[in-house]
This record gives structure tokens, C-alpha cells and sequence, in this order.
């Protein structure tokens, strides 16, 4: 009886404990509503907290963490269930319904909980990862056929298994760096390595540089260990990459791989090196596997590149042969031919008849891996400079380690100490000098340009040359590296010295004037040796030395002509620099980079005749005694931004203050270039008396916190005027020197400067100098200008409000940026938007209350949107607007819209479409380049086109410019709408990206999908509403050709996630996907065939049918040719010159493809990679379908060019190959480039191949097939008996998890794998082991590949991964 009331007990408990829950769920159905509304009001404030991080390090370059992108995804997906559940409220107010509402409020709410613990992050955001090496690398290889044919043997070298090193050789200036980085664009485009890096390794290699240089480019961080520590973790990091190319250039001797710590030979088979060097003996000892020697240009080559360089002159008939012997004599040597060609360039002919006697007659010395015929073109060109300041600009370039990014600044720095420019009076006109010298310098190819801002390089041959210049008289330069371990000579007659590395000063240099030691040790004494022994001295570069003091000297004075003193990237504190004060003639003093040095010196404010002071980037500079300044009173430049901050505001003791901003102020008229950093908040407190009595002095004034793009464009040398206010009330902003930084900035950042509404506030005169403007977070500016209205209100009282806009204003502006401005309802009246004839770029986000970016405003009159015109505007971004109702909004109705020119055309009246891009201001944009759309709930349309312009009576193209459209989490009905009659626009777009756009039903339209002749990428994914890419629109049935070729350029084709997508176009267009590069299909689940494919036949018609066939495009063809009658879902055949005839293609585009050169331009069968994965109602991938009217027995070859194949996750798929007797037949070299073929988990495939495909697949090398349940057969019989097939190059097959497979081809057939390694089946339960009828084994191929095996595991113990390769998909086998 207890157990029985005991158990009753139990059953009651669990029963009206859910009841109570139950019952609860009405009782609280109020406490639950309120609960939620509190909750995800909390979420909403989280959200915007990570989003504001989010976007900070979005600015800065940082790439942000999955989990907190997921975290966000999660957050609106919330916020758009609520939104529904509050639609659901609504609709729902019966009280039947309260308790099913109650109990969802409670399960959302515990959802919206989770969410909050999980929205705290440590660190939201990481650096993004290097750049690739080759897209550093400038276009201008000259494809010679002898160059080439050197690239293609590198090429199919490193395609080998067994190559693991290869060397190219030739002589200095042949071209070995050029070539080698046009193999690396290739092997990028190829795929072939997961990574490519590459490192100058030059005649005195240093292993930091060189692991440096490595590490920096695979984002690995090697600290200041010793160089076995740091050989250790990037041998570490190096080996974890299955496939890397390591690119060493310029290589004198041999190296020692594990010192550096590069995996060579057996530690990783993944790990291939390509070296180049001017020594074949050096590739030997380095025991390359391959050696490519390249020769100089033939005659023919040299003749091509020079007539390139020279232009006309080479064929002019006064000069006779002499461009031909100029040729000759520069031996088919690259560098010496196009040095040669810059220095004749529009010469006459006394400078070639002179230029070609130098030659012959040149007597150059000998210079180690420098041909004489090389010496003496670039000597030529170096005399052919036409002043000595360009000539000796060029000479200190080579003072610089090989490869070196020269700051163009030394150059400035270095001849103003050594007196070059005797006739320039200021350091910035000097400044603008050296610039314009480097650009001659560069143009005559003596330069090249640097690898980061404000530098330049110098090749090593053009380098080796100088220096040899330079040793000679009336020169007498010294360049040495530690590496080269040489006595030293006689240094009594030499004036320039320069060192690099661990070398001690050198003693008894009485006439020197410039000595330059880098990356080296300052030993103590050494100041001393300096003062003693070079008493003419003239600059001192101490570039990147350790030291621990400066020292002082026991001579005062001794220096006297010391003018320019470079400390940069030196660990020097500060302290112990007693010597400075006694330089009493210095003019130049920089302390850049020196992150130790925590006080500035006070011997500095005895330096009276100082012009420049330079502290840039000295982190841990805090502080600046008062009054140094003061007695700079000949201080023309002052560089200080990304250091001292600590300015003096009058507040503190006398005896502990800093120095002040007005004591830098107050300096003389000779002031010309400030920059100095500032806390936030501080620039409203300066006093109000600080003038700038320099009217034209270049500024860069910011702030500690904001490291943006524009704050590191401030610690160069040629920045904009540029000023940063962070945090600030423009009300406080009266002094006159922050109104003349204002009124002069080219570059002005406002963050969180509040009480004003109207940028004119700050400006009366329309800031007339501005190019660059960013505002963000300014809570009270409700528009830039408002072009008619007068302002009741300004920050400065005792001026006037203008009553209209001034005509300046913002008349230069190139790039306006507006962000989190949360009452900004619109940019610009039309009266403002007329001013900006010079607008670039255009940045707008996160501004809340935003209607309209241009806004009829007052009294402006509606007819001036007719003359507006951002004639320069490239690039438009545009991110979360949620109140946007377009780019500009008309007032009225355009029905009876008077005519004028250029005249306005539309179809009907009536009110026009809510769009991005209303037709009344869609012709605006005539340069738009670039167009990236986000995070934008729009309910309406991108482009509206109901309305286009007419100018002397042709249409005028719309968007003509436009090449990039990126599309993110966004809303539209349509990307295109109202395509009106004879539409032309948009022929230059190449990529178009939409990743998660709701509402789309489709892409293109017909007719605009017709007018992308220049498509090359389309990459769609996420967008859950798509159903085909190209639709026939009903406004636009009529206009519907039956007989078009689509995107005919398209390399690279994405489709992912697209789950209600069922086809790629109408029936009857011709969507060339085989013509696409690569292509790459994903979760489509509804999709049935990637469509029929016609390629090209061999047969070619002949030119009098191409010539018979009408352009005219309104002409309907025959249905009997061209059109598909059973709607396969996409591609019947069609003639190539079937496209828009010439005559209606707009003439002021550019037009890179156009009908009459598509015909021979236009390769339909470009595919190389595709993959195929996860799309459910796949039945079939490759078909092809004739035209009816010719017989079904023909055949064609198409998929040349296919590498990789990958089908994954195609439950439907019955077959890859649909072919038979019905229909057209693959032949010739169709699949005949396959190489990696991988199929997964296709359940309803019956076999692989058909005997007839098989035959095809001559470059076949691996095969991997698994899951899928149905394969009976790898070959499918379909011919004759007793035949042979033979796959020549398979080298690996993989076979797992197919439990129905008895045969890999029936005993029909006798199938030859003479190249057979591997064999592994996995789980295969009745196929039975390869024997002598499948293996060749009597092939002697096989002799020499003993590696040959079979692998039989019928349990699953045994499972492998196997990756899918270099087509990225992953699956199991077994």
C-alpha cells in the first residue's frame, strides 16, 4: 500500500508541476511581454557596443573574429524574430490566443538572456592577413616568345613531385627578378601552392632580413630572438603549410637553409624553393634539380622593347640605322635597353649619333656580374642627366643597403646637409626638389618605385653601377657592408662613407663629409673618433644603431660644420646627449623612430640656427622641458606627430611644466611645417591669443586616439594640411588659430564635436581648401549645407550668419565620409550638390534619421536637379540607412515635363519607384566606378530606369563606368526595374557580388544582362529568395532575343546557398558557364542541371557565312537554328556574331568587348575548376543538347581546359556525363586537361564514366570516389568487347564506403594504368583486388616506380580524410 501511494504521490507531482507551468504561462502573459521588451532593449544597447568596436577595428584593417560575426548574425536574426512576433501580437488579440503568446514571449526571452551571456568579448578582432606577394607587383611584363618558354619550363618544373628546387641563372640586368615575379602571378592563378613568398636575399645576406622578410608575408611575428630562435619557430610555422613556394631572389652564394630555417628536401615534400642568381655555380652547389638559364633578348626582342621605349624616333628615316646599332650595343640586355630608350626619348640626332659613339667607345671598370656592355648604357644615361643635383640625387641612393626602400626624406635631408641645392632658400622647397628629381629619375628607369609610402628603390644593377661611379673622382664614395669583410683603403681622399652592419668608425678621414652608419653598434668612444678625425664632416646619419648614449664631446665646437644630425630607429634614451649642444651650425636633427628615447634633450634649445626637428613616432616620448622652443628661432619644420602629447596648458608649477602649444606658436615667420599630436578634448582649450603668423604653414594637427588611415598619412613627409578633433564643442572653438586650421584644412576629421547643425558654422567661407572630410558621431548636425535657409544659430556669435551658401563651398571636396551622425537627415541641399565637381568618393553609415543624400531644400527650385552632375564621384558606400528612401527623391510627377536638351524620356507617368538610384538623378553618376551597399533594409529597387537621357538624339548610356557592385545583407525588390526601350548602361561592370539579399527573385533582366559584355566575376550567395540569375521581365517580353550569348568574359562564377534557385536563364538564352574560369555551386538545392552546353565545333564557318550574317539585332532569328524548344533550363546553341550589332554601342565607353571582335576574342571553353556540393534535386551535370535541325550523331568538344572536378552532396545526381545515342558525342580533346576528380556521397549514381568518356581522360592523375551507395562501376560498358582502354598518367585511386561497386570497369573491357602508385579500397565489400589485366605491370614506366601498391581494408577501422585539393571541398571516403 505505501509503494502504491508513494508512486500515486510521484505521478501527481509530475503532473501538476507542468500544469502549474501551464497555467502560469496565462497568468503572466503581461510580467512576459514587458520582460521580453526589457531584454531585447538591453540586447539592442550590447549590440550597438560590439558593432561601434566592430567598426573601429573594420577601420583599421583588423579582420573580425568568427565567433563574434556570429554572435551579430545571431543578434538580428533575433531582433527579426521579435520584429515578426510583434506583428504576431497584433494580430492575435483575443485572449484564446494569450497563453500560446505567454509562453513564447518566455521562450524568446531565455533565447534574447543567452545571447547577452555570450555578447562579451576579450578581443573582437585580429590583423588581417598579409597581402599576397603578387599583387604588390606592377603589370609591364613583355611576353618575348624566349622569355616565355623560360616560364613555362619553370612552370612544369614545379608541377613535378620530384622537384624540389630550381635555379634560374643569367647574367645582372637580363631579367631573372621580372620574370620570376611574372612565374609567381601565374602559379597564384594556377593554384598550384597554398602560399608564395618571396625574399631578396642580394650579395651580403642577412638571415633576420631575409626571415623577416618571410614570416611578415605567411603573418607570423618573429620577436628580437636571437637568429636560432627565430630559424626554429619559422621552420615551425613553415612546415605546417602542405604546399608553399619559397621564392629567393638575387642569391650570390650558397645558404644555409637551416639557419634561416627553411624545410628543405625530406622535412617537408609540400616545401619547394626558386632561387635566381647571377652565378650557374651557386644553383650547382645549391644542388638544383633544375637549372633555367635565360639569355639576353634576341635581336627581334630587343628591337620591339626599345621601339616601346624610344616611341617614333626608332623609325624615323634621318636616323638612319643608328637606333638599330644603338640596340646592338646594349648587348639584348632589359635594364640597358630600357635605361638607353628613357635617355633618347624625343632626342635629336646629334644625342643618338653622340649616344651611340659613347657606346662603342666606353671603357668601363670591371665590375663583379656587371657585362660591360651594361656599364657603359647606364653610365650613358647617368651623363645624360640634365643637371648634377639629379646626378647626385642618384648617387646617394646607392649609399642604401641593396634592395632598401629609400625614404625620399634622407635624400632631402642628406643633399641640404651637403649643400646641393646652393640656390634653394626653405627645407620644403628643397623638399619638392629631390620629389621632382626621384620622378625624373624613376621615368628614366634609373628608380624604381619603393615598397611602401614615400620611398624609392634602386635596381642592384643600376646600383653596382653608381657605386662605381661614385668611387671614382670627383666623387670618392666608400660603400661597405659587414659582409663583404675587406680591409679598408686609404681613406684620406674619400668624402662619403657609408656602412651597414657591425663595422667599426673608420679613422683618419679628414675630407669626409657624409658618413651614414646603419643597423650596426655605436660603441662608446666612437663620438669621439668622429669629432677627432672628420672635422669637415656635414651630416651624420646614425640610422638604426645600438647604442647606449650619444656621448659628449671634449671638444666643443669641433663640428662646426656638422648640418644635418640623423638619429632614426636608434635606441637612444635621451640622455647623455650632451654633444648636440655644441653643434652649434646643425640645421637638421631627427630623432624618428627612436621608440627609448623618453626625454627630449635641453641641449636642443641652444641650436639657433635649427630648421627642423623631427620626434616622429617616438611612442615613449613624454616629456619636452618648457621654453625649448623658444629659442628655435630659425625652426622652419617641427615633426612630432605619434609622440609627445603632454602639452602645457598654463595650469601647472613653473619649475614642473611642459612646453605649451603657444610656445611653439609664437615661433618666428620661418615656421612653414607643423605636426603635433593632441589629447582629445584639448584643442577648444588653447589660448584664445595664439595666431600662426605664417599665412602659408603646412599642418597636421591630431589626436591620441584616433589611429586611423588618415592619422598614419600624418607621419609622412607629404601630407595634407590636415587636422583631427576629438571630442570637442564648436562653440569653444573661437581662438583665431583653430578657425585658420579650420578654414586651411585639406583633411578634417570631426568625432563627437557637438553643437553644430550646419558645417558652414565652422567655415563661413565654405571651406575652399578641403579635400578630405570625415564626420563621426557629431550628435547635433542635422545636414553639411543647407543651400537657401539662413542659420539662426552659430558657434561664434560675433560673426554673421551667411544668408546663402557660399559659392566655394567645398568646391575641391574629393572624399566625404559621414558615420554614426544620428540627426543627419540628409548630405547636401541641390544648391550644395552642385559645388561638388570634385567629389571622388562618397561614404556614408550608420545614420539613423538619413532620408536622402541630396534634398530639395527651401526655396530651391526642382529644375536644378537637371544640372547636377558628380562628374568625379568613382566609388558610393552605403551602410545601414535604415530611413533612406533613396539617393534623391523628386517632388513631383514628371508626366508633363517640358522638353529640353539633353532631353528627359520616359515610359509613362505616374509616381516612380522607391529606388537607391531614382531615374531622376541616375544620370549623375557618369564616372561611378564602385558601388558597395550594406546592411540596408530597402523595400524598393537599386536602379530605377524609367526615366534615361537623350543627347542629340542618341540615348546616353547610364552608369557607363561602373565595374564593381557589391551587395550585403540587404533588402530589394529589384536590382534593375523600368528598363525602357533601346536602355544602353552599365558595359563595363566586371563584378558583381551579392551575399545574403532578401526579396530577389532575380539578378539581371534580359536586357541588362545583354548589355554586360564585360562581366568577369559574379559571386552570389545567401540569398534565400533567388530563384533564377537572368529573367525575361513582362515589361520587356518583347524586346527578348531568343539568339544572345550572356556574359561572354566571365572567369569566375559563385553560387552558394541558394536554396530556391531552379535555373541560370530562360530558355532560349545561351548562358556560356563553360566559358567561366571557375565555378563553384553550393546548397542550391532545387537546381537540376548546371544547363546544356554547345561549345564551339572544330568545323569553323567559313568567312562568307560570318560575313552573310545581318547585324541587324531587332531581327528575330529562326526558331528552327537557334531556339530550344523543350526549355532545359538554360543553354541551347547560338552563333557567336549573333550578339548587338556595333552600331547601337554607346561611343564614349571604352568598350572592351564588342561584337565585332567577340568573334575571335571570345574562347567558350575556359573552365578550369568546378565543384558541385550539397544542391539536392542535381540530376545530371554535363549535357549537351544540338540544335534540332542538324543530325543527333555529330560531335563536339567542349571542357578542354577542366583541371579539377568536385561533386559532393548530390543525393539526385544519375549522372556526370549525360550522353547516348540521342545525343551529340564528347570527343577530341574534351576533358582532356582533367587531372583531380573527386566525387562524394552521390547515392543515385550508378557508374563514373562511360567507356566512351574514359578514353577521353588522358591527363587524368587522381581519383577519388566514396559514399556513394549505388556505384556499380567506376566504367560503364557501352561499346564493343575485348577493347583496351588505357588511363596513362592516374597515379592514385581511392575507392570508399560504395557497397554495391563489383568492378572498376566490366570484364568487358581490359583497362591500362601503366602509372599506377596507389590503389586504396576502403570498405568495398565485392570488388575484387586489380590484377595484371588492370595494372601494366610488364610497362617499364612501372620499373622505376616502385612506390606502386595496393592498400584493401574491407572493415571501417580504417578511415581517411581526404581532402577535395585545390577544388577546397572536404569529405569523408570510408
Amino acid at each position: 500500500m505505501e509503494i502504491i501511494i508513494a508512486i500515486a504521490s510521484k505521478i501527481g507531482e509530475c503532473l501538476v508541476t507542468p500544469i502549474g507551468t501551464e497555467f502560469g504561462y496565462l497568468i503572466h502573459y503581461h510580467s512576459n511581454l514587458e520582460s521580453l521588451r526589457g531584454e531585447i532593449k538591453k540586447l539592442f544597447d550590447k549590440k550597438d557596443g560590439v558593432q561601434g568596436w566592430v567598426d573601429a577595428a573594420q577601420r583599421n584593417g583588423e579582420n573580425i573574429k568568427p565567433d563574434v560575426q556570429s554572435w551579430l548574425k545571431n543578434v538580428n536574426d533575433m531582433i527579426q524574430k521579435v520584429s515578426h512576433f510583434e506583428d504576431e501580437i497584433n494580430k492575435k488579440r483575443r485572449c484564446v490566443h494569450r497563453w500560446s503568446l505567454s509562453r513564447k514571449a518566455y521562450k524568446i526571452t531565455q533565447h534574447v538572456l543567452q545571447l547577452q551571456n555570450k555578447g562579451t568579448f576579450e578581443n573582437m578582432a585580429h590583423p588581417a592577413p598579409p597581402r599576397k606577394i603578387w599583387s604588390t607587383f606592377k603589370e609591364g611584363f613583355k611576353d618575348f616568345k624566349s622569355r616565355m618558354a623560360k616560364i613555362n619550363e619553370v612552370i612544369e618544373g614545379l608541377k613535378r613531385e620530384e622537384v624540389r628546387l630550381i635555379g634560374i641563372c643569367g647574367m645582372g640586368g637580363v631579367g631573372k627578378t621580372t620574370m620570376v615575379k611574372e612565374i609567381i602571378t601565374r602559379l597564384a592563378e594556377l593554384n598550384l601552392f597554398g602560399e608564395i613568398v618571396m625574399a631578396t636575399v642580394s650579395q651580403s645576406p642577412s638571415v633576420k632580413t631575409i626571415q623577416s622578410e618571410i614570416a611578415g608575408q605567411i603573418g607570423l611575428k618573429l620577436d628580437e630572438d636571437p637568429e636560432s630562435v627565430r630559424a626554429l619557430k619559422l621552420y615551425g610555422r613553415l612546415t605546417e603549410i602542405k604546399r608553399i613556394l619559397i621564392v629567393l631572389d638575387d642569391v650570390w652564394t650558397e645558404l644555409d637553409f637551416k639557419a634561416i630555417g627553411l624545410p628543405y628536401e625530406h622535412t617537408n615534400k609540400g616545401c619547394k624553393i626558386l632561387l635566381t642568381s647571377r652565378n650557374l655555380e651557386v644553383c650547382n652547389e645549391m644542388r638544383s634539380q633544375q637549372i633555367i638559364e635565360v639569355r639576353t633578348l634576341t635581336t627581334e626582342e630587343s628591337q620591339e622593347l626599345f621601339r616601346e621605349m624610344v616611341g617614333e624616333s626608332f623609325d624615323d628615316p634621318d636616323l638612319h640605322s643608328t637606333p638599330k646599332d644603338v640596340v646592338k650595343e646594349c648587348g639584348g640586355l632589359p635594364i640597358a635597353i630600357v635605361t638607353v630608350g628613357k635617355a633618347l626619348e624625343n632626342k635629336k640626332k646629334h644625342a643618338w649619333e653622340d649616344a651611340l659613339n659613347q657606346l662603342r667607345n666606353s671603357n668601363p671598370v670591371n665590375i663583379p656580374g656587371v657585362d660591360s656592355k651594361v656599364y657603359s648604357s647606364i653610365k650613358l644615361s647617368y651623363d645624360g642627366l640634365e643637371s648634377d643635383e639629379a646626378r647626385s640625387c642618384l648617387l646617394l641612393c646607392c649609399l642604401f643597403p641593396e634592395d632598401y626602400n629609400i625614404r625620399i626624406e634622407y635624400l632631402v635631408r642628406y643633399g641640404w646637409g651637403r649643400g646641393y641645392f646652393s640656390s634653394i632658400v626653405t627645407l620644403e622647397d628643397a623638399r619638392n626638389r629631390v620629389h621632382s628629381l626621384v620622378d625624373q629619375l624613376k621615368r628614366r628607369f634609373l628608380l624604381l618605385d619603393g615598397g611602401r609610402s614615400e620611398t624609392t628603390k634602386m635596381h642592384d644593377i643600376v646600383r653596382d653601377v653608381a657605386i662605381s661611379i661614385a668611387s671614382r673622382d670627383p666623387h670618392r664614395f666608400l660603400v661597405r657592408s659587414h659582409a663583404e669583410n675587406k680591409e679598408w683603403p686609404n681613406l684620406a681622399t674619400y668624402d662619403t662613407i657609408s656602412l651597414v652592419g657591425d663595422l667599426e668608425i673608420p679613422v683618419g678621414c679628414p675630407k669626409l663629409e657624409l658618413l651614414q652608419t646603419m643597423n650596426g653598434r655605436f660603441s662608446k668612444g666612437s663620438m669621439d673618433i668622429i669629432c677627432d678625425a672628420m672635422k669637415e664632416l656635414k651630416v651624420l646619419a646614425l640610422v638604426g644603431m645600438a647604442m647606449k648614449d650619444l656621448g659628449s664631446s671634449r671638444s666643443p665646437g669641433v663640428l662646426k660644420n656638422l648640418r644635418t644630425l640623423i638619429l632614426d630607429g636608434s635606441n637612444l634614451d635621451g640622455m647623455s646627449t650632451d654633444v648636440i649642444g655644441s653643434l652649434e651650425n646643425l640645421e637638421i636633427l631627427s630623432f624618428r623612430d627612436c621608440f627609448y628615447m623618453c626625454e627630449l634633450p635641453r641641449e636642443i634649445g641652444r641650436l639657433k640656427q635649427l630648421r627642423l626637428l623631427d620626434t616622429t613616432n617616438c611612442m615613449n616620448l613624454k616629456v619636452i622641458p618648457h621654453g625649448i622652443f623658444s629659442g628655435l628661432s630659425r625652426l622652419e619644420e617641427l615633426y612630432m606627430m605619434g609622440s609627445f602629447d603632454k602639452w602645457d596648458l598654463g595650469t601647472g608649477r613653473e619649475d614642473k611644466r611642459m612646453a605649451s602649444i603657444s610656445e611653439v606658436m609664437s615661433l618666428s615667420h620661418h615656421l612653414k611645417v607643423l605636426t603635433i599630436q593632441m589629447p582629445p578634448n584639448v584643442i577648444h582649450l588653447l589660448p584664445k591669443d595664439i595666431v600662426l603668423k605664417s599665412p602659408t604653414i603646412k599642418f597636421a594637427i591630431g589626436s591620441t586616439e584616433m589611429f586611423s588611415k588618415m592619422f598614419s598619412e600624418m607621419t609622412t613627409y607629404a601630407f595634407r594640411n590636415s587636422l583631427i578633433i576629438d571630442e570637442g564643442d564648436a562653440r569653444e572653438l573661437e581662438s583665431q588659430a583653430v578657425r585658420l586650421l579650420l578654414k586651411k584644412s585639406e583633411d578634417l576629421f570631426l568625432c563627437k564635436v557637438k553643437n553644430f547643425s550646419v558645417l558652414t558654422d565652422l567655415d563661413q567661407e565654405g571651406f575652399q581648401d578641403l579635400k578630405y572630410l570625415t564626420l563621426e558621431r557629431c550628435p547635433n548636425t542635422e545636414y553639411l549645407a543647407n543651400g537657401t535657409s539662413v542659420t539662426q544659430q552659430t558657434p561664434f556669435p560675433h560673426i554673421q550668419s551667411a544668408s546663402q551658401l557660399p559659392n566655394s563651398f567645398l568646391t575641391n571636396l574629393r572624399f566625404l565620409r559621414l558615420f554614426n551622425c544620428d540627426v543627419l537627415k540628409y548630405a547636401f541641399s541641390l544648391s550644395a550638390a552642385r559645388n561638388l565637381v570634385q567629389l571622388e568618393e562618397l561614404d556614408i553609415g550608420d545614420c539613423d534619421q538619413m532620408e536622402e543624400i541630396v534634398s530639395k531644400q527651401g526655396r530651391e527650385h526642382e529644375n536644378e536637379a537637371d544640372i547636377i552632375s558628380f562628374n568625379k564621384l568613382t566609388k558610393l558606400s552605403l551602410c545601414h540607412l535604415p530611413s533612406l528612401v533613396g539617393f534623391f527623391q523628386a517632388n513631383k510627377l514628371y508626366s508633363n515635363q517640358e522638353e529640353t536638351t539633353p532631353r528627359i524620356e520616359h515610359q509613362s507617368a505616374g509616381i516612380f519607384e522607391k529606388a537607391i538610384f531614382p531615374s531622376k538623378c541616375i544620370s549623375w553618376f557618369p564616372s561611378l566606378e564602385e558601388v558597395e551597399l550594406s546592411d540596408m533594409e530597402f523595400e524598393g529597387v537599386l536602379f530605377d530606369l524609367k526615366i534615361h537621357i537623350v543627347m542629340d538624339g542618341q540615348t546616353s548610356p547610364t552608369c557607363p563606368q561602373l565595374r564593381k557592385l557589391k551587395i550585403s545583407e540587404c533588402s530589394f525588390t529589384h536590382l534593375w526595374k523600368n528598363i525602357p526601350s533601346g536602355f544602353q548602361g552599365f558595359q563595363n561592370l566586371r563584378y558583381l557580388e551579392l551575399r545574403r539579399c532578401y526579396g530577389l527573385e532575380y539578378v539581371f533582366s534580359h536586357l541588362i544582362a545583354s548589355e554586360l559584355l564585360n562581366l568577369e566575376e559574379v559571386k552570389i550567395g545567401g540569398c534565400r529568395d533567388m530563384e533564377t540569375i537572368v529573367r525575361i521581365t513582362e515589361e520587356n517580353e518583347e524586346e527578348a532575343t531568343k539568339d544572345m550569348i550572356l556574359f561572354p568574359k566571365l572567369n569566375r562564377f559563385d553560387l552558394i546557398g541558394l536554396p530556391r534557385l531552379t535555373s541560370l536563364c530562360p530558355a532560349g538564352s545561351t548562358f556560356q558557364w563553360s566559358s567561366t574560369k571557375d565555378m563553384r555551386v553550393e546548397e542550391c538545392q532545387k537546381l537540376k542541371t548546371l544547363g546544356a552546353v554547345i561549345p564551339q565545333r572544330k568545323k569553323l564557318e567559313n568567312k562568307s557565312e560570318k560575313d552573310s550574317t545581318s547585324h541587324d539585332f531587332s531581327t528575330s532569328p529562326t526558331r528552327s537554328s537557334n531556339w530550344c524548344p523543350d526549355g532545359c533550363g538554360c543553354i541551347p546553341y547560338s552563333r557567336p556574331n549573333a550578339q548587338r550589332p556595333i552600331e547601337i554601342l554607346p561611343r564614349p565607353i571604352n568598350q572592351e568587348v564588342t561584337p565585332t571582335n567577340l568573334e575571335d576574342s571570345n574562347d567558350d571553353d575556359n573552365l578550369e575548376y568546378l565543384i558541385v556540393l550539397g544542391c539536392n534535386s542535381m540530376e545530371v551535370i554535363f549535357q549537351l543538347k544540338g540544335p534540332e535541325h542538324e543530325e543527333s550523331s555529330h560531335s563536339v568538344e567542349a571542357f578542354k581546359k577542366l583541371r579539377h572536378l568536385g561533386l559532393v552532396r548530390l543525393p539526385s545526381l544519375m549522372c556526370v556525363w549525360e550522353t547516348g545515342s540521342s545525343q551529340p558525342m564528347f570527343t577530341g580533346s574534351s576533358f582532356g586537361n582533367l587531372k583531380l576528380l573527386r566525387v562524394y556521397s552521390c547515392n543515385q549514381l550508378k557508374y563514373l564514366f562511360s567507356s566512351s568518356i574514359v578514353k577521353l581522360l588522358a591527363s587524368v592523375e587522381d581519383i577519388k570516389v566514396g559514399k556513394c551507395e549505388q556505384m556499380e562501376e567506376i566504367v560503364a560498358a557501352e561499346e564493343e568487347a575485348g577493347e583496351i582502354i588505357t588511363l596513362p598518367k592516374v597515379k592514385s585511386i581511392e575507392l570508399g564506403n560504395l557497397p554495391k561497386l563489383k568492378y572498376f570497369c566490366g570484364e568487358a573491357y581490359t583497362l591500362k594504368l601503366p602509372s599506377l602508385e596507389l590503389l586504396k579500397v576502403i570498405n568495398v565489400q565485392d570488388l575484387r583486388p586489380f590484377d595484371s589485366k588492370l595494372v601494366d605491370t610488364h610497362n617499364p614506366r612501372l620499373q622505376v616506380k616502385p612506390a606502386f601498391r595496393q592498400e584493401w581494408t574491407r572493415t571501417r577501422v580504417y578511415r581517411t580524410i581526404t581532402p577535395l585539393g585545390d577544388v577546397g571541398c572536404h569529405s569523408e571516403i570510408g
